[in-house]
């Protein structure tokens, strides 16, 4: 074994076990329990999440006021040892009831020091606050190493993440930051916010100095920097798996990827609000859902056509603001038949709706649209927004407003631009009531004139 690998295995199974229990119990524990039901037979497992929900229920009518009145007038039934009855009938919650009904939502009798916020800008562009409980944290962080064994990787390994979301960045700045990331998380991560041939050959250098075995990426910025490293000859740059997420997969971009860095590519579904969703095993045989965590339906929608339908999904183990029938605004079906792993998880036979758009920059560079969605999460008088580009040089921001929006939030919004699009793009912001949908029913955060104008 390397010194490396040894330096891996040694960091994984010392510094992060003990991390874990000091900052994040009830991992250990969870994280065990997620070896052993993955495997359950079917109607077992669906017992477990129908005990889950019955908790949830009674939880959420119990101290959560907008959820007390949602599920009276929907005739909510979920007596002691019965299954949740009137089920369907419940609407779903969309991210406006979240915008609209923070307080409401927010467990009365849970603790502050208990919960923590946080906050997404979401694909459609429609930004919101969120409460998690803390133990709930844990769990979530259970749940993506599960997944994460699938494709190979363990705490303690070394990663290379090309993201967007700043959130989601660990700082390295002084030295007790540089001792906790090589002693602990081991992330090196790269913003792909925006980006160009320069950074690609900046990160190209620190991925040749620390050779992580792993890259976790946004689909788009893989397939960015595979088709990078195709087009300069690169054969250097090589991980053993890739997992995939935030943007929907293209089946040209999965084989670019595998073809530039060698190592296969996971496909994984997931959302700030709720942390993983549902990924990819070794079969590449579609996604199984993390359903100890997370109940999740996929209902019919005006438009479209069965078997697919939009995603509802209900967060069993957040108790602080609980999500029940979150519609986070994608679409998508179930895989036929049993997977070969042996894993009697349900699986998701692919997501459509979470192809994310760049802008492109006069200079030849480009900018993400989920990060431009978190540029405004903070922003109460922000509904909704979308890009329209016409060329490189030209951009309307459509924006739908909320109380309070005026010129001081015009002149705010474009200072938060202006580090990513500068000046060399002409900027208009407008105010509409409503943003056209694609045929799938999702908003798309970044519009092409042309694009558009083909719609009709």
């Amino acid at each position: 074994m390397s010194a490396r690998r040894w330096s891996e295995r040694a960091v994984g199974a010392t510094v992060f076990p003990v991390w874990a229990w000091k900052e994040h119990r009830g991992y250990a524990s969870f994280r065990r329990e997620l070896e052993r039901t993955q495997y359950w037979e079917r109607a077992r497992l669906e017992e477990l999440q129908q005990q889950r929900l019955r908790d949830l229920v009674r939880h959420a009518d119990a101290h959560c006021p907008f959820y007390r009145e949602r599920f009276r007038r929907a005739g909510v039934e979920c007596g002691a040892g019965a299954d949740v009855r009137g089920w369907e009938r419940v609407p779903a919650l969309t991210k406006r009831d979240i915008q609209d009904h923070r307080k409401e939502l927010a467990a009365a009798d849970y603790p502050a020091k208990a919960r923590i916020g946080n906050q997404t800008g979401g694909s459609t562009g429609s930004p919101l606050q969120f409460l998690v409980d803390r133990r709930r944290m844990a769990t979530r962080m259970a749940s993506t190493h599960r997944h994460n064994r699938w494709a190979g990787m363990r705490p303690g390994d070394w990663v290379a993440q090309l993201w967007g979301a700043r959130l989601d960045e660990v700082p390295t700045a002084g030295w007790w930051a540089w001792c906790r990331q090589h002693a602990l998380h081991r992330l090196l991560f790269f913003n792909t916010a925006r980006i160009s041939a320069a950074d690609w050959e900046s990160y190209l250098a620190t991925l040749r100095q620390h050779r992580p075995r792993f890259l976790l990426a946004y689909a788009r910025s893989a397939a960015a920097l595979a088709e990078y490293v195709l087009a300069q000859g690169i054969t250097d740059i090589r991980f053993e798996a890739i997992i995939a997420t935030a943007e929907v997969l293209l089946p040209e971009h999965r084989q670019q990827i595998e073809a530039a860095f060698g190592g296969k590519v996971f496909n994984r579904y997931g959302c700030r609000e709720v942390s993983v969703i549902a990924s990819e095993c070794g079969e590449h045989d579609g996604l199984h859902v993390n359903a100890e965590a997370l109940l999740v339906e996929i209902v019919p929608a005006e438009g479209v056509p069965a078997p697919w339908g939009k995603v509802l999904i209900t967060d069993l183990l957040n108790r602080s603001m609980p999500l029940i029938r979150y519609e986070v605004g994608d679409v998508s079906r179930w895989a036929e038949g049993e997977c070969r792993c042996g894993r009697r998880l349900p699986r998701l036979a692919a997501v459509e709706g979470r192809t994310t758009d760049f802008l492109e920059l006069p200079d030849g560079g480009s900018v993400s649209g989920p990060v431009l969605t978190l540029v405004f999460a903070d922003m109460p008088n922000v509904r909704q927004v979308q890009f329209v580009q016409r060329g490189k040089g030209e951009v309307r921001l459509r924006v739908i407003p909320g109380p309070g929006f005026d010129e001081a939030a015009r002149q705010q919004m474009r200072a938060r631009l202006r580090p990513y699009l500068r000046d060399a793009v002409a900027l208009r912001i407008e105010e509409v009531s409503r943003l056209a949908s694609e045929a799938s029913g999702k908003y798309r955060f970044v519009v092409h004139e042309s694009a558009e104008e083909g719609r009709g």
